[in-house]
This record gives C-alpha cells, sequence and structure tokens, in this order.
C-alpha cells in the first residue's frame, strides 16, 4: 500500500478521534477535566490530525493529508450533531 493515498489518509485519520470517543465514553477525564466542555477531547483530536496535516503537506503527501482532513471534518460534523450542538 502507497503511503501517500487516501485510503491511508483516512486510516490514520481516524486514529485520533478514536482515541478521543474511547476515552470520553469508557473512562471519567472528560467529567473530571472538561465537565462543561462536551467535545473538548474531539477537539483536541481535531487538532491533533491538522497538526498531521501541516507536515504531511510539508512532506509532499497530498493524498494523505486530504484523507486526514477529510475524515477529520466527517467526524467532527458527527459528534456535533451527536451531541445535539451543545458546543
Amino acid at each position: 500500500m502507497q503511503r501517500d493515498s487516501l485510503i491511508v489518509g483516512v486510516l490514520v485519520g481516524v486514529i485520533a478521534p478514536l482515541i478521543a470517543y474511547l476515552v470520553t465514553v469508557y473512562t471519567s477525564f472528560q467529567q473530571t477535566y472538561f465537565a462543561e466542555k462536551p467535545i473538548a477531547f474531539y477537539v483536541i483530536a481535531a487538532v491533533v490530525n491538522l497538526i498531521i496535516v501541516r507536515f504531511s503537506f510539508r512532506a509532499g503527501n497530498q493524498y494523505l493529508a486530504k484523507g486526514i482532513v477529510l475524515i477529520t471534518f466527517l467526524s467532527m460534523l458527527l459528534f456535533i450533531v451527536l451531541t445535539k450542538f451543545k458546543v
């Protein structure tokens, strides 16, 4: 599998939101540290993905970065809709 492909970008991009979901659902970190901000870990996951996108674009991996941006955008939309816009 090529390193600079859209599929690899989607797979890499799904890691941080998946970790944010698991931390939010299966631990008490979200209630302890961000009680008033229900999507705080997801925002942190988006920032992590966007940092990876920056380095991917600088390294010339256009499709990898586009896949990460795609999954970051879709996951943030999904989480906002699922939390019923309690941003």
